[in-house]
């Protein structure tokens, strides 16, 4: 294998003469042997010399282009394979860490004075820039060891983008986990933080909350942290709040399970400072070592009960936000009721005078519209051509078809009206909104519509009643004494919306109680903002002991350890809606 130019653009041919050209051309010499062990690319001469690893790359297949998976080696399938989630607030050191597993992997030493990279590393002026925009999974397969590792490296959450940006993560992990050629088990989940820490920031404690809310409860055992630019020392800072937020992890003797790193791996090497950065590789080397070995033990999960709690949230969104229409469409329907009742009680005189007469009634009615400045992950909606209902208008982004889409269940639908089949159902970019307009009728018009059979404006009502109605209204009996016909069929559609507004409430209540059940982090910020729309509507159905229930659950997630992870989200909304 010929040795790679370098950055300097210098080749062995041109460093015959200057001394500093001639030690340079010697170190090179040097490190030929381990080139022809390890495909790789040289960037920086050092020491320690920096080498970019050649990997293979794609998107996995299902995820809408949007996973990457570089791997590194042949693969084979025969070794142990260690998949490892790193998830951690950008700027924490989490890509250093990454390629410092690596380099453990391959054996590299501190005396080799090399520093293999197997991330794609880029200068930011703004350092505070997350380096990585998409979810990358990196696969080392060392023909040496005998075992191979998986890292999913998250980009960095809690951004200046935000929750929708937090939201597209929770989406490509989904599909990830879900998807055949994807991830489907997990060894260890890895949240990196500084070990100096002494607190942790609202967007950090939201970063946990945006991640443990992805799992299922199963999962707890294998959360570990990864604290960097640690001096070797106890990192107390770091675990205090650790303890007083009760993060969700792996405990020994009560105490969350860390390990020690430090991110100076690639620095320039100086003989002044050799015995510090010799202790800072050998305390990594130690700590890899404790890691490893504890991913030897039985502690790996399958990502199933992971993939339910995804599934469930998602239902769970999607309940709340067709609740959330249906209850707009049951107001507007009241409106309407009042208007006509309003109309007729000023006119009694006219009806018994059998006087035709007009008025004003606000009406609404439903319209498919295109999905317009959007995220891309919201452009696409599954709505039901039957009920006219938008069943998964949210984060409803990587299904193929309707028969895939989150809300499906034994072919289907959880949301709707109707419960239809998914085949009843259309993936697009057009979802149904709810308009009102003023419209002029007069009384024959209001009695002609109520006339009709047809199924498409047909409102339950039969033509006998009607003609015994009109009969009372022409003879103009009892008229004082008794409601109309009209407003009677007006109420018993009232009635229904009521109804269909309960089933809705009970469904996302279910919902909810079954995410208590299953996910790690039950009561997360998006959980807590979904108890908020839930609770005052169960109040006024009279469900006392589910009031309850939801309010034990929202009393938990509001204590000490949630208030800063709900700050966080609510920051996120005002900005996405501009609203203070």
């Amino acid at each position: 294998m010929n040795v790679p130019q370098s950055d300097s653009g210098f080749s062995n041919d041109s460093m015959d003469h200057p001394p500093v050209m001639k030690a340079t051309k010697r170190r090179l010499e040097e490190v030929h042997g381990m080139l022809a062990h390890h495909d790789a690319t040289l960037l920086e001469p050092g020491p320690p010399a920096i080498y970019r690893l050649n990997t293979e790359r794609k998107y996995i297949e299902g995820t809408g282009r949007k996973v990457r998976q570089w791997t590194y080696g042949r693969r084979d399938r025969y070794k142990q394979n260690k998949v490892i989630l790193m998830v951690g607030e950008t700027g924490a050191g989490k890509t250093t860490l990454i390629n410092t597993m690596i380099n453990h992997l391959m054996g590299v030493t501190f005396e080799d004075e090399e520093f293999y990279h197997i991330t794609e590393e880029q200068q930011h002026k703004d350092q505070s820039q997350s380096q990585t925009r998409n979810i990358t999974v990196y696969e080392a397969f060392v023909e040496e060891n005998p075992t191979a590792l998986t890292i999913i490296d998250t980009p960095g959450y809690g951004h200046t983008e935000g929750f929708e940006k937090d939201r597209e993560i929770s989406e490509y992990l989904s599909r990830l986990f879900s998807d055949e050629d994807g991830v489907h088990y997990i060894d260890a989940v890895c949240f990196v933080m500084k070990a100096s820490q002494n607190h942790l920031s609202a967007k950090e404690l939201y970063i946990f909350h945006s991640v443990l809310s992805l799992f299922g409860r199963d999962i707890e055992n294998n959360i570990v942290f990864l604290l960097t630019h640690s001096d070797g020392g106890p990192p107390t800072d770091a675990l205090n709040p650790i303890k007083i937020e009760e993060i969700p992890c792996r405990r020994d003797k009560d105490k969350p399970v860390y390990f020690l790193f430090n991110n100076r791996q690639k620095e320039k090497r100086h003989k002044r400072y050799e015995r510090v950065l010799k202790s800072s590789w050998e305390m990594g080397e130690e700590s890899m070592n404790e890691f490893l070995t504890l991913l030897k033990e039985d502690n790996r999960k399958s990502v199933k009960m992971t993939l339910d709690v995804l599934k469930e949230r998602r239902r769970l969104e999607a309940c709340v936000s067709n609740l959330k229409e249906r209850i707009k469409e049951m107001e507007l329907k009241t409106e309407e009721l009042n208007q006509i009742q309003e109309a007729l009680r000023q006119n009694r005189e006219n009806i018994k005078k059998c006087v035709n007469f007009q008025f004003t009634v606000k009406r609404s009615f439903k319209e498919k519209v295109p999905i317009e400045n959007e995220w891309w992950w919201n452009r696409n909606a599954t709505c039901c051509s039957v009920c006219e209902e938008n069943c998964h208008e949210w984060n409803c982004s990587m299904a193929p078809d309707p028969s895939w889409c989150w809300v499906m269940k034994n072919d289907h639908c959880t949301v709707c009206s109707g419960k239809c089949d998914y085949s009843k159902h259309v993936r697009e970019n057009k979802k149904y909104v709810t308009k009102i307009k003023d419209v002029i009728m007069t009384f024959e018009e209001l009695k002609q519509e109520y006339e009709r059979t047809d199924e498409k404006h047909k409102t339950s009502f039969d033509k006998t009643k009607y003609k015994h109605t009109k009969k009372q209204y022409e003879s103009s009996l009892k008229e004082t004494q008794k409601k109309t016909e009209i407003e009677e069929n007006l109420k018993r559609d009232l009635e229904k919306i009521k109804e269909e507004k309960s089933r809705l409430l009970h469904e996302a209540y279910k919902a909810i109680v079954s995410l208590s059940k299953i996910a790690l982090k039950a009561n997360s910020a998006l959980s807590l903002h979904h108890l908020e729309f839930l609770i005052p509507r169960l109040k006024e159905e009279r469900k006392d002991e589910w009031v309850k229930n939801l309010e034990d659950l929202r009393e938990v997630g509001e204590e000490r350890k949630n208030k800063g992870a709900l700050e966080q989200l609510w920051g996120y909304f005002s900005r996405l809606t501009g609203k203070n």
